[in-house]
């Protein structure tokens, strides 16, 4: 049995906790949008184009609509075994999806080495590859700045999170997966 298929899934996409994760994904979608809004002016001629996100080591996928100019995409979160219809389908683990948000790491590299697979139309994802790659994204340092006068504790807070998060994503993916994703 795949993680995917264990009980964590029907967890994840029960209605409440769907919409949780839905409200802070796309909250976290607008404050991007707010911080980078060259990116959305470069994603504008997509609007209304669908990209599944699907890792490899959650049991849910995202579904991220492009909306019209100066409107933050809008993240759904969905059970990718039911989407049918999105123009394009991009597939890797959290963490390498994560580095390719920040500009991290090359995702031309992880295509062809096929850590990165990609199907569907090519031009919505190379579009948003571009818009993202020189968006200069920082989620952690994005995400703090909204804390206002307790950015600097918050990033500090918020570094030190994602840290102990990784180190819990490897050890999971080891005990459930049989295998280190990170």
């Amino acid at each position: 049995m795949s993680f995917a298929e264990r009980p964590v899934r029907r967890l994840l996409l029960l209605p409440g906790t769907r919409h949780l994760a839905e409200m802070l994904l796309n909250r976290l979608a607008g404050l991007l949008a707010r911080r980078h809004a060259g990116m959305l002016d470069r994603l504008a001629d997509f609007a209304g184009a669908t990209c599944l996100i699907v890792p490899r080591d959650l049991p849910a996928a995202f579904l991220l609509t492009l909306q019209p100019a100066a409107q933050p995409p809008q993240l759904e979160l969905v059970d990718p075994a039911c989407v049918t219809d999105a123009r394009a389908t991009i597939r890797t683990d959290l963490a390498t999806l994560l580095k390719l948000l920040e500009g991290r790491i090359d995702g031309d590299a992880l295509f062809f080495s096929r850590d990165l697979m990609v199907e569907g139309d090519m031009e919505v994802v190379v579009a948003l590859r571009n818009a993202v790659d020189d968006a200069g994204i920082d989620l952690i340092g994005d995400s703090a700045a909204a804390c206002g006068p307790f950015a600097a504790p918050a990033e500090k807070l918020g570094r030190h999170m994602a840290g102990m998060a990784a180190r819990l994503h490897r050890r999971l993916a080891i005990t459930i997966m049989g295998g280190d994703t990170a």
